[in-house]
């Protein structure tokens, strides 16, 4: 980056730019917020070399996005720590859930995966050492539990990395345990797999809402 960036400085002098109709004699970076772009913004090359563009945009949807399959598919469920399937529309403060991550890779490949999925705010993982894995005694009952490379329990996130190969089954499973802590309404928000080093291949689970009532 400091290579990078003395490079461009060296430059600098023979970029000359008109932006809205001021001359400018050095690169321009500049973040522009939606309402500045109620007016368009015109930038034009008014020198005799090349100069590159880059733009980058960010923001997040008003709305939440649709479940989506692109190469993967995740679905999330909750179970008791028995094995029981549970609804988390509401849930009693301070009981203990395993959410499971199920994908569903259509054509497996190689590939270096990242599964993750975010916490709704009144929860908190619970054990890190009860995450689900080939023989995690305490969650037998869960299938297709696959070894993650690496786990992250994070506040508001868990997430586990894998490396796939093309003769490795559809199917993989990974688990971890969560408290509920806070009573109140939540968003519960999409559960995400990705391939790393290819964009193009990922899934999403939907968003929920749930509540967190006081136990009696």
């Amino acid at each position: 980056m400091l290579l990078a960036a003395s490079a461009m400085a060296k430059d600098a002098g023979k970029i000359s730019l008109d932006v809205n109709g001021e001359a400018i004699q050095r690169p321009l970076y500049r973040t522009i917020n939606a309402a500045e772009l109620k007016e368009p913004m015109r930038v034009t090359n008014a020198g005799e070399d090349q100069v590159k563009a880059v733009i980058t945009v960010t923001g997040a949807p008003v709305t939440p996005e649709p479940a989506a399959e692109h190469g993967f598919k995740i679905e999330r469920q909750t179970y008791t720590m028995d094995g029981a399937p549970v609804d988390v529309s509401q849930v009693k403060q301070n009981t203990r859930l395993v959410v499971v991550l199920k994908v569903t890779e259509a054509q497996p490949q190689f590939g270096r995966v990242i599964v993750a999925d975010y916490l709704p705010a009144g929860f908190e993982i619970d054990n890190p050492h009860l995450v689900s894995s080939g023989d995690t005694g305490t969650l037998s009952w869960i299938t297709d539990a696959v070894d993650p490379v690496n786990t992250e329990f994070r506040d508001d996130r868990f997430s586990a990395a894998f490396d796939r190969k093309s003769g490795d089954t559809s199917v993989f499973t990974v688990a971890y345990v969560v408290r509920a802590v806070s009573v109140g309404k939540y968003v519960r928000p999409q559960a995400s797999v990705e391939d790393m080093y290819r964009p193009d291949r990922f899934g999403r689970s939907g968003s929920a809402s749930v509540e967190v009532v006081a136990g009696k």
